[in-house]
């Protein structure tokens, strides 16, 4: 939902000028945008689990309680983590996206909602499983026509790439 704002705000009419201007996005600003959409797809999912930790310790017998508390701090560590990289990757892409093709960023969007379905598809079967091996490759690189597409190892390396940011400037850097 986020994403779409800052979309429909570089389609405002306020935005003429900008628009007259648009330039193809650089590879960062596309993996920015990207991982926009996995990380608060991701902080979904966190708040989730903190609000199941959160009843079950409540819930919970008192000699299990505190495991539910230790796990629920931790998840609550981890949703503050994720909620500093959209902040800082949102801080990033804010004043750039006015100056950008929106097609592109939208086109990026949706590859990502795609990869994060089918995350959610690889998660299932690499539990049945429990071997989902490891990829070669561990940057972020999108699929280039003709190569092979990712693997599903691969496909999951690249959304936990999302979480350490390392091509835009430390938080303390903005």
């Amino acid at each position: 939902m986020g994403c779409a704002v800052l979309l429909l705000s570089a389609l405002s009419p306020g935005a003429g000028n900008a628009m007259a201007q648009q330039r193809v996005p650089s590879d960062d600003e596309l993996h920015s945008m990207y991982c926009v959409e996995v990380i608060r797809t991701e902080i979904t999912l966190q708040q989730h689990l903190v609000d199941a930790a959160s009843e079950a310790a409540g819930t919970a017998q008192p000699e299990s309680r505190e495991q539910w508390l230790a796990t629920n701090a931790e998840l609550l560590q981890q949703l503050a983590k994720l909620q500093n990289v959209l902040y800082r990757l949102q801080a990033y892409m804010l004043p750039r996206i006015p100056t950008i093709d929106s097609l592109a960023l939208a086109s990026e969007i949706r590859r990502a909602a795609a990869d994060v379905e089918d995350s959610r598809a690889i998660a299932e079967t690499c539990a049945g499983a429990g071997d989902c091996g490891q990829p070669a490759r561990t940057e972020y690189q999108q699929p280039r026509p003709g190569s092979a597409s990712w693997s599903n190892a691969g496909l999951l390396v690249r959304m936990r790439g999302c979480e350490n940011p390392t091509w835009i400037a430390p938080s303390g850097a903005l």
